[in-house]
């Protein structure tokens, strides 16, 4: 199974609101944090619905979702 990774947030927000596995983040020389998903079949599935409005997603998750990374980008 490949990983996905991504330093987008709004794609970093869905795939956290839609439980995908995360196996890990880390920062770049120039200060980018990319984030590294477990299975990247289904993030990039879970990403084609977003883009093609079919995803129905509980804000309250995506709250979170936002929460919990804007936590790692300041911590890092």
């Amino acid at each position: 199974m490949q990983m996905y990774q991504t330093s987008d947030r709004f794609e970093i927000y869905t795939l956290l609101a839609t439980h995908c596995e995360l196996t890990g983040c880390k920062r770049d020389p120039d200060g980018r944090v990319h984030f590294m998903f477990k299975d990247r079949a289904k993030c990039q599935s879970i990403l084609t619905a977003l883009l093609s409005r079919q995803l129905t997603v509980n804000m309250h998750e995506v709250v979170n979702a936002i929460r919990d990374t804007q936590a790692i980008f300041i911590k890092k």
